[in-house]
């Protein structure tokens, strides 16, 4: 079927028909030699040429700036980026820390979402409990029974992390040793600890999804090994026997926090 561009241009003013003409590769065939028709008819003015090269100009121009822009993002991204895309080469430890300062960043908020779910879950079975009692049944139990009940430690450690979470991210952006203590000490503690809760999850919460509770744990392992290489601790300060004290202290704080646990709940 063919399309009646006369019908459709001949009211467009002269700017709209100079657009036509002076991009033919955005119109079909018969579109421009339309335009071009009608423009031959008509009355081109020095003003008219003027306005549409202004027009074009200013397209000319925003493109150009999008393009530099879209460049630089990508010149800075592939400089964030270039300890994980470019392992073999050597780069400064200030770029590993403006990568790892990222992944806390991502980590951070995504713990923020789990543990505010879980918040949520928490508050809502304490009430259930003081609302339904033990198990949906019909006997009541107090707000603080349901809440003694519904507590889990490990929970209660994990919404502390998003108090000091943002200390560590001060403090390794200031190049703090301290920074690299607390931040090793914390993965360590939570790569352990989700370690020990293996057992259980596979026992009586594994339902095929196993990628969720292995992720968190990889992402620990990382960032402790990641933590441990010289490079990384030296840049902090942080000495070999700094570490290995860290790293004992960690792991004894952990092994009783586990053990403690296991006899109070």
């Amino acid at each position: 079927m063919n399309f009646d561009y006369h019908d459709k241009y001949k009211d467009l003013s002269t700017l709209e028909l100079l657009k036509i003409v002076r991009r033919p590769n955005e119109y079909q065939a018969a579109a421009v030699d339309e335009a071009t028709r009608i423009l031959s008819a008509r009355e081109v003015t020095p003003a008219d040429l003027e306005q549409a090269d202004r027009y074009f100009h200013e397209i000319d121009n925003e493109t150009q700036r999008k393009t530099e822009k879209i460049n630089l993002f990508k010149e800075k991204a592939a400089d964030l980026f270039e300890p994980a895309l470019n392992p073999t080469a050597e780069v400064k430890p200030q770029k590993w820390l403006n990568l790892l300062l990222l992944v806390i960043g991502l980590q951070y908020l995504w713990a923020l979402y789990i543990n505010i779910t879980a918040f949520v879950r928490f508050i809502k079975r304490v009430f259930d409990c003081e609302t339904n009692g033990y198990d949906n049944t019909s006997e009541k139990a107090s707000y603080w029974t349901c809440l003694s009940n519904q507590f889990d430690p490990f929970v209660f450690f994990q919404v502390l992390t998003l108090v000091y979470v943002p200390i560590i991210f001060y403090l390794l952006f200031k190049r703090k040793r301290w920074g690299w203590i607390l931040l090793f000490a914390d993965n360590l503690f939570g790569l352990i600890s989700a370690v020990s809760q293996s057992y259980i999850f596979f026992k009586y919460y594994y339902h095929g999804d196993s990628m969720s509770f292995f992720i968190p744990i990889l992402i620990k392992a990382l960032l402790v090994f990641f933590l441990w290489r010289n490079s990384i601790s030296d840049f902090f300060s942080v000495t070999k026997e700094t570490k290995k004290k860290t790293a004992i202290v960690t792991t004894t704080i952990t092994i009783l926090f586990i053990l403690s646990v296991k006899m109070f709940v």
